[in-house]
Formats: structure tokens, sequence, C-alpha cells
């Protein structure tokens, strides 16, 4: 097993992006993510996340564009899921239930949401893409969440 050493933040990698600008000094910590446990990598993943998205829900002057994380029981158990997804995906999952709730329409499509938010899917790219060239401890901290989310894969398979 391949194991990869990356330096994590201890703050919140915005608060990094703040200190960088002030050079102000930065306190690191070396995780070796080949050596974490199924739930330290799942721990890691949701301080990523959140640091990752409260940055770019900082940056972010479009509340529609945010991005909100919850804990949801999918439909046929009782198991609640963290569930991340930007507000605009949301409120268009919501729009379609109340419609099929009205109408009775018999299928509700929730499946298919996408070609009804493709345009803001594409201004939250160009977002992020902004961001990754401003802000290099931005693209570092979806390289360390993309790095976590395949050790999980490596760990589930």
């Amino acid at each position: 097993m391949k194991k990869i050493v990356l330096a994590i933040s201890v703050l919140c990698f915005c608060q990094l992006a703040i200190s960088q600008q002030a050079n102000d000094s930065e306190i690191e910590e070396i995780i070796v993510i080949g050596e974490l446990s199924r739930s330290a990598v799942r721990a890691q993943i949701i301080q990523v996340e959140d640091d990752v998205y409260r940055f770019y829900n900082a940056q972010n002057t479009n509340k529609k564009m945010n991005i909100e994380c919850r804990q949801v029981a999918l439909t046929g158990t009782r198991i609640s899921q963290r569930v991340c997804e930007p507000v605009f995906w949301t409120e268009a999952r919501s729009r379609e239930t109340q419609k099929f709730v009205r109408e009775w329409s018999g299928v509700a499509e929730l499946e298919n949401l996408s070609d009804r938010v493709a345009t803001e899917f594409e201004e939250m790219n160009a977002f992020y893409a902004q961001l990754i060239q401003k802000y290099p401890s931005f693209a570092e901290a979806l390289d360390i969440l993309a790095d976590l989310k395949a050790r999980l894969t490596e760990l589930d398979n």
C-alpha cells in the first residue's frame, strides 16, 4: 500500500489563506493518509469538507451558491448520512417535490434535476476555478480531500 504523506493544517485552511496573505506563521500537522483507519479518514473528510465549504461560502456573494451540509435519512432507511449540496440544488429538489405533491403526477423527477440547474452549476464551477487560482491553499485542500476520499474507497473495497 502506497503511503501518502500530506500536510493538513490544524487550523481551518481558510484561516491559512488569510494568514498567508498576512505572512503569519502556520501550524501544520503531518498526517499519513495511508495509515488512517476508516473512521479517522471519515473524520478527516468531514473536517476538510467543512473547511472547504466554509471558505467557499465566505468568498461567495450569491447565497444560493452556498454549499450546506446536513444529516439526512435516505428513503428506506433510518440511518442518516451526511449530504453536502448547493442551496440551489436543494431548492430545485424542493420545488420538484412540491410540484409532485400538488399535481400528483405519479413520479417525482428528483434524479434528473441537473438540466434545471445547469446554469447555476456552471457559475459555481467558474467560481471554484477562480478560488483555486487565487488561493493555492484552497487548491491544496481540494487535493487533500480527493486523496482522503480515494483512501476511503480503498478501505471500503
